[in-house]
């Protein structure tokens, strides 16, 4: 297959579910040509460094892997076509613009659309000819901040389930939505990178630790993922002031107000890593945290962080996302009207070589390859 990914995240971002996905579709023959997320012209207004990065290379073709994978940054995006129907089909036309002479210099004729985002919907009638549609939804759209309305993310999402031929849902919730559009929707929860992750668990094969992980502490509790409004900054608060002896620290990029957390000393704040060292780090965790808030957003959440961490063979402690609570007891869950300083210092007492083992052997069940075969079965028996 010749795939068309529409993703959620840039692929130079934080590595997710659609860049798993698509790397080991690459794996198998298929070629991938992803597209990140837009931005728009007010972008620059909130972060002015995107005039020397996007605003160039906006409707540009880049190979990722010669061959194999291709990014297209697409062209910059009119605002608020989250919020209004006639401004997102503008924009998607445009885009399937700059899709079909991306496609023209790569030679490709009728590909898979494989899409993260309910604005396709207009895509689908943008002047490219799909072969094969695919919703893979990962996200309550509709329960986001920002520049959304909600009541027309909704409509773009129930048009978009409606017109493509296969729909996958990471999360219990989010297939019970979709499944108020249509009945064949399939469960297809996140995962771990496996064997990547494994690595923390193994000898340290560099000779130092990352340069700016924290030392000097008696525990290091870590976080890897972005910082925005559905993370409990509270609750990371209230941790580092309990224990001075622990240091946080945050690896990701900072979505929110943080000014609290950054006024503690034993907070740090490591920014964005490229996905290859992140063995490095965690290795260095001696819990590993998933402080999402509970809300309409995070309770159709399965956080991929909590696959890894489990793969690394570390102490996890989540908030009790409706996904995570299956993962109980290998997973530490804090209830509303638990402690999370409490559930911190229970995962650090009761780690042991077992129980490291026991949440490894618990990846190893959960596996992207796993799930990338599971969706294919999926395309092949509804494509015939």
């Amino acid at each position: 297959m010749d795939i068309v990914c529409i993703g959620a995240a840039e692929w130079h971002g934080i590595w997710a579910r659609a860049q798993q996905i698509m790397v080991r579709l690459a794996n198998r023959g298929h070629r991938i040509l992803y597209v990140d997320p837009p931005i728009t012209y007010l972008a620059p207004l909130k972060n002015r460094e995107l005039l020397n990065t996007r605003w160039e290379s906006a409707g540009r073709l880049k190979a990722v892997e010669p061959g194999r994978i291709w990014r297209l940054e697409p062209p910059i995006f009119l605002p608020f076509h989250g919020m209004r129907r006639t401004i997102n089909k503008i924009n998607q036309r445009r885009l399937g613009g700059a899709l079909r002479r991306g496609l023209r210099q790569l030679g490709w004729e009728r590909p898979v659309l494989w899409t993260y985002l309910p604005g396709s919907c207009d895509l689908l009638s943008a002047g490219v000819d799909w072969d094969y549609r695919i919703y893979d939804c990962v996200d309550d759209h509709a329960a986001f901040t920002g520049l959304i309305d909600p009541v027309v993310m909704v409509d773009m999402e129930k048009d978009l389930a409606r017109r493509c031929d296969a729909v996958f849902a990471s999360a219990g919730a989010l297939q019970e939505k979709m499944r108020l559009v249509r009945s064949d929707v399939t469960l297809i929860a996140n995962a771990a990178d496996v064997e990547h992750f494994r690595q923390a668990a193994e000898p340290q094969m560099r000779e130092k630790d990352p340069a700016d992980l924290p030392s000097g502490y008696r525990h290091v509790i870590g976080f890897i993922g972005g910082i925005g409004d559905w993370i409990d900054t509270d609750k990371l608060a209230e941790a580092a002031r309990a224990h001075g002896d622990w240091a946080l620290a945050l690896i990701g990029p900072v979505e929110t107000d943080v000014s609290t957390l950054k006024e503690l000393p034993n907070v740090f704040f490591l920014g964005r890593k490229p996905y290859s060292v992140l063995p490095d780090y965690v290795r260095r965790f001696d819990v590993c945290l998933s402080p999402f808030r509970l809300n309409e957003l995070t309770i159709s959440v399965n956080p991929v962080k909590v696959y890894e961490y489990l793969a690394a063979g570390k102490p996890v402690v989540s908030t009790a996302l409706p996904e995570v609570l299956p993962f109980s007891p290998a997973v530490t869950v804090c209830g509303p009207a638990d402690s999370f300083v409490g559930c911190i210092e229970a995962a650090l007492a009761g780690d042991s070589p077992e129980k490291q083992a026991e949440r490894m052997d618990l990846a190893r069940r959960h596996s992207w390859d796993a799930r990338l075969m599971a969706m294919l079965e999926i395309i092949r028996k509804c494509s015939g």
